[in-house]
């Protein structure tokens, strides 16, 4: 079995790590992290909420907008952690992938692999193990591989 680059993320940090089976080693490559993920929708907005006013009363109501800015947020880390993938098994640096990552993100994030990324994807696990020292995550990403998830 060849070494697995994993990723552990969530809306706001991911970790890319490289999984060596013969000695069960993990090596953390780099550490992405995106702090719009954490922002209040409020102050990821460039606009406030919307303002209406109705009749001599002025009576004012506030509505929000359309689209969810978090959504955006998630959706464009994903996206960059996605295109990161894809262009390392294409350029053939990486020969399999685990995604580990917390609901909806890891949905997120499995949407937008290419084909090429999708065909090494060895596992995938909806957990947040963003938080973990590596000697822990070495350990459950051991586990998760052996497991033949």
């Amino acid at each position: 079995m060849n070494r697995t680059w994993i990723v552990v993320a969530n809306a706001s940090r991911a970790r890319l790590c490289e999984y060596d089976p013969r000695d069960g080693s993990l090596v953390e490559l780099e550490d992405f992290v995106h702090a719009a993920g954490r922002q209040k929708g409020s102050d990821l907005a460039t606009d406030r909420p919307g303002h209406t006013e109705k009749g001599q009363a002025s009576v004012r109501t506030s509505f929000e907008p359309h689209t969810e800015v978090h959504h955006k947020e998630r959706e464009n880390f994903a996206r960059e952690l996605a295109q990161k993938l894809n262009d390392a098994v294409v350029q053939r640096r990486c020969p399999a992938v685990a995604l580990i990552a917390s609901n909806p993100f890891l949905g997120e994030l499995k949407a937008r692999l290419g084909d090429a990324a999708t065909k090494v994807l060895v596992a995938t696990e909806p957990t947040d193990l963003t938080h973990c020292d590596l000697r822990e995550l070495t350990k459950r990403v051991g586990a998760l591989l052996q497991a033949g998830h």
